[in-house]
């Protein structure tokens, strides 16, 4: 079987695509496998000019640590773990797919550590439950404080206990006294992790108000499929095409699009979504600008609006777009923000968002070496080559969902969606809950993974 090169965009905290995993054959030795690292990092790395010689490396190595040996500064952001880089190399395992192996509760969350005199807790906050997920059968919801785990409430030693492993017991409770107390509620068990489609779609709505016709869409990933390594599965890209056929047969007029946990992924989703908001006339005109290093300039490629024959009858014809972003909206949620910039009047609600600039491009060679590399090959700009946001795109008004109650995606009492639908219709649709949580500092920190990546797919 033929191995085909992806590319990636997406928040880049981790990204992977590429052909399918099969069983591999013969293992590579060390030395093997870093010969292959180490040139195809000195041919396409965006940074190569950095590598080290090519006589000073020690290809003894294993091959994580001589691949984090070559990396450039320049490659990732300083985060509160330390310095993350955008560019990856994962062991491949004898399975077809990630989503055969990525088993899990099914949901996500944000984490705090409350402090109680001289005590510290560590608790959890859901932010979504998964649809046929041991995590929905359990009753878990959105909003959700988990104090403990297995009987043990106030504090939790290790949050990837949370992410996947046998049936545990969770005790849930409430954050009172603003943010300074925990009381307990119920307790719910869950059972053992599983494989869980991480669909991207995690609410739609319409709300009318007058002439004004809201459309929303809570989109959670950039993904053509739910098997994240088989790019021929194009069953998301053509539900959200026929979604937006819905959208269009209930004259929808308005967009808000949320992204607030979204970390990106394959660009050609992003090119997708891009194509079905933007306004009718500007279909087919430039939509980004992908730029190799100087031993590549023949791959640039400047990336266009899908015309309307490609996007069926869901294109929108939007004149203006409201996105509702988190601190980990990143890579192709940042790029629809820059890139229909100069299309469309585009407003952006709630957090600062990640700040990635740069594509990877996916190397799998799991079946000679066992590894998939993926460096980072390209900057990306919008049509007019700006690229602005290494630091991440300010909201044009601020908000942060975590100092109010979480209420349901599509709720208008979220105080993101309502700041939006105030501003189409110029009236307050929605009570802002109280602040329970105003003295605790809630993080979502998601776990490395695909969806902080733009990954570009050179041949797609």
């Amino acid at each position: 079987m033929s191995c085909k090169y992806y590319t990636i965009v997406t928040l880049c905290l981790l990204a992977f695509s590429a052909c399918e995993k099969d069983n591999i054959d013969v293992p590579a030795t060390d030395n093997d496998v870093n010969q292959w690292i180490e040139q195809t990092m000195r041919e396409n790395y965006l940074w190569y000019s950095e590598l080290p010689d090519k006589g000073s490396l020690d290809f003894s190595l294993d091959p994580e640590t001589f691949f984090k040996r070559l990396l450039s500064d320049k490659d990732g952001k300083d985060i509160s773990e330390g310095h993350h880089y955008f560019s990856q190399l994962e062991k491949a395992a004898a399975t077809k797919s990630i989503y055969d192996a990525n088993d899990s509760y099914g949901f996500d969350f944000a984490t705090s550590n409350l402090k109680d005199g001289n005590n510290t807790y560590k608790i959890a906050l859901v932010l979504y439950v998964l649809k046929d997920s041991p995590a929905e059968e359990a009753g878990l919801k959105r909003g959700d404080w988990i104090l403990g785990v297995n009987g043990s409430w106030g504090t939790i030693q290790d949050y990837d206990i949370l992410r996947n492993g046998g049936s545990i017991s969770l005790q849930l409770g409430e954050v009172q006294a603003n943010g300074q107390e925990l009381a307990p509620t119920r307790k719910v068990t869950l059972n053992a992790s599983r494989a869980v489609e991480d669909t991207p779609f995690l609410k739609d709505s319409v709300y009318t108000y007058g002439n004004h016709r809201i459309g929303y869409l809570m989109y959670n990933h950039f993904a053509s499929g739910p098997d994240e390594y088989n790019y021929d599965d194009t069953s998301y890209n053509l539900y959200l095409q026929q979604l937006f056929e819905k959208f269009k047969s209930r004259n929808v007029n308005e967009f808000v699009l949320d992204l607030r946990y979204n970390g990106g992924g394959l660009i050609n989703c992003a090119q997708l979504l891009a194509s079905l908001l933007a306004r009718e006339d500007v279909l087919g005109e430039p939509l980004c600008i992908m730029e190799y290093n100087d031993k590549n300039s023949g791959k640039n490629e400047t990336l266009p609006l899908l015309k309307t024959t490609e996007v069926m009858a869901g294109n929108l014809n939007l004149q203006r777009l409201f996105v509702l972003t988190g601190s980990t909206t990143a890579s192709a949620s940042e790029l629809i923000i820059n890139s229909l910039r100069p299309y469309l009047n585009v407003r952006v609600i709630g957090q600062q968002t990640f700040g990635k600039t740069v594509g990877m491009t996916i190397y799998n060679e799991s079946q000679k070496y066992g590894w998939i590399l993926s460096p980072v090959t390209f900057h990306i700009y919008n049509k007019d080559r700006e690229a602005d946001y290494e630091n991440g795109i300010h909201p044009d008004v601020a908000v942060n969902e975590f100092k109010s109650d979480l209420v349901e995606f599509g709720d208008l009492n979220d105080p993101l969606l309502g700041q939006a639908v105030y501003e189409i219709i110029g009236l307050p649709t929605f009570l802002r809950s109280a602040t329970p949580t105003e003295n605790l500092e809630i993080q979502y920190n998601p776990p490395f993974s695909y969806k902080d990546n733009l990954l570009q797919i050179p041949g797609n």
